[in-house]
């Protein structure tokens, strides 16, 4: 039997009104802070014993409505744009660097025992954590053992994301996607975090008691900014040692775009089940110009080799402002948990920026065999933005060493001779610094097929696996999931050959063109398996997706 205990938080608490945010020097200051409600699960096993199982969400089979762009006139201009000639291009690729397929088996969606696809599009992610892969697709989630052996009980192959916040009086009642997986390798406990998409408007998290995912949880609800107008829209998550941070596009009343919406909570007193919890959320209108949009914070994937005590999570973003571009724009999160109404934002209105190769995105929808097209998303940066800890020289009198290094990986699609493809990064900073550069770039293009909704990180090695989709009219191929990737000691800018995870044979004839809208490359805290999901279709349908888990390993790389 379920035994939900409430707190007395029964209200969300704001501490400090919203007041206006200062600019001066494009650093935002005032955040909305606020306390959330709460609530634990004693064991998530008993509580998903008593749930039916039904595919269908709260609010019925939902067809996706258009992307909502930041800003819509730039798309309609990059879509009117005639072919690129991308300077990162690599039409050659080699040979032997590309991570080993370990292990692949069907995901929640078609196929899945019985599962009938209940909205669109999937926003599929997943994570790994010491026993266990989750994968969560819009509303329904499922566990698997590390060899993908589904480990629910009694018919319960997939449950309803929302049955998590149960006993939450704002997100138990909503089921509304935008989720998240993810597995805080620093604690290794269980992230779920989904927003609430009906007014008042949360974010969702719920924190695992222990590495089990069907064991307890602590529940946290915290109002964003100006809860009750500003839908939090496309929010990403990144783990940082001091919060777990919240990126957004903000749209009043479902309308008009008024800013980017960054948050941080409090990951400390969430981890230790603590009710007073609190967190902040800033408003950046880009000093009036809404040039800022789209952002990812920094997710740390090496849990033993952490940044400095108040290094401040980096985000990136904001790169459909123009035509085309040759920056990456960067920002500053200093989360203050001792008084969070001192918390800054900085780099505001494009501010802070990181010189790469000169960039078009892509653009216009990707074709699919039969004429239909799937939505490329190439306006932002694809989660996650990876972040990695290399060490250098021995520690000693506990200071960091100057040598050590601290490494981002992200990629978006790009136009590349009138076709998308997958344009990544590898930036670098020495420890302390707060200033990325390149080290190295690549676009991914070894033929005229389209490649988008990617994702990439770095084993402890320092090998790269990127996985993403593949679809093309003019060469028959359906929308396909795929991966490649490099060693270290592979020339810089290079990928190796192209791997198919599963070949689609069927193309999606409806959904808005939504597709994704993101996927996600996880690592596990062995620092050596990489997992990763995405969608395909098995028939020509409007409303029929299937998705695939793949396990990811190169030969180089023991645990």
């Amino acid at each position: 039997m379920k035994n939900i205990c409430l707190s007395l938080l029964a209200v969300a608490v704001c501490l400090t009104c919203v007041a206006p945010m200062s600019a001066a020097n494009n650093v935002l200051t005032n955040p909305q802070v606020s306390k959330a409600n709460f609530a634990t699960i004693p064991s998530l096993r008993n509580l998903i014993e008593t749930q039916p199982q039904d595919a269908m969400p709260l609010f019925g089979y939902h067809t996706a409505s258009p992307v909502q762009y930041p800003k819509p006139q730039q798309r309609l201009a990059n879509e009117k744009l005639g072919a690129f000639q991308d300077p990162s291009a690599r039409e050659a690729f080699l040979s032997g660097t590309i991570p080993t397929k370990v292990l692949d088996f069907l995901g929640v969606g078609t196929g899945f025992f019985g599962y009938h696809v209940p909205d669109a599009p999937t926003d599929g992610n997943l994570s790994i954590g010491d026993t266990q892969i989750v994968q969560w697709v819009n509303v329904q989630f499922a566990v698997f053992d590390l060899n993908g052996n589904n480990l629910l009980f009694n018919g319960q192959h997939y449950v309803n994301g929302n049955v998590l916040f149960t006993g939450l009086p704002h997100c138990s009642l909503t089921n509304s996607g935008d989720i998240i997986a993810q597995w805080d390798k620093i604690a290794h406990v269980w992230v779920m975090y989904q927003p609430r998409f009906s007014a008042p408007y949360y974010d969702c998290f719920a924190v695992s008691k222990t590495s089990d995912f069907l064991g307890g949880w602590n529940l946290y609800e915290f109002p964003t900014f100006n809860s009750a107008t500003d839908f939090p829209d496309y929010p990403k998550v990144g783990v940082w040692p001091d919060g777990y941070y919240v990126s957004h596009n903000d749209f009043r009343n479902l309308g008009p775009y008024v800013g980017a919406m960054p948050c941080a909570y409090d990951r400390v007193k969430m981890l230790a089940g603590d009710p007073n919890a609190g967190g902040v959320c800033f408003l950046d209108d880009s000093n009036g110009t809404l040039f800022d949009d789209s952002m990812l914070p920094s997710d740390i994937d090496s849990p033993n080799n952490l940044p400095p005590a108040r290094t401040p999570n980096i985000f990136m973003g904001s790169i459909d402002n123009f035509s085309q571009d040759s920056n990456i724009y960067y920002y500053h999160f200093r989360f203050d948990t001792t008084n969070y109404a001192n918390s800054t934002f900085d780099c505001v209105n494009g501010a802070c920026k990181i010189a790469v190769n000169a960039y078009q995105n892509a653009g216009g929808n990707a074709p699919e065999p039969g004429g239909s097209q799937i939505n490329t998303l190439s306006d932002r940066l694809m989660y996650r933005l990876a972040y990695r800890v290399i060490p250098g020289l021995p520690v000693q009198n506990n200071r960091v060493p100057s040598s050590t290094i601290q490494n981002w990986l992200v990629s978006h699609a790009v136009n590349s001779s009138g076709h998308s493809a997958v344009r990544w990064y590898e930036f670098r900073a020495p420890s302390g610094s707060t200033t990325p550069t390149v080290f190295q770039q690549g676009t991914y293009d070894p033929d005229s097929t389209w490649r988008f909704m990617s994702s990439l990180a770095m084993d402890k090695k320092g090998n790269i696996a990127m996985s993403y989709t593949v679809s093309s009219s003019a060469n028959n191929v359906f929308p396909t999931i795929a991966f490649t990737g490099r060693a270290t000691g592979d020339p810089a800018g290079t990928m190796g050959a192209e791997t198919i995870v599963i070949a689609g044979t069927g193309s999606q004839t409806d959904t808005s063109n939504r597709w994704g809208d993101y996927y996600d490359m996880a690592l596990s805290n062995d620092g050596c398996n990489f997992v990763t999901t995405g969608e395909y279709y098995t028939t020509n349908s409007s409303f029929n997706w299937s998705t695939r888990v793949a396990k990811l390993k190169f030969d180089n790389c023991n645990p």
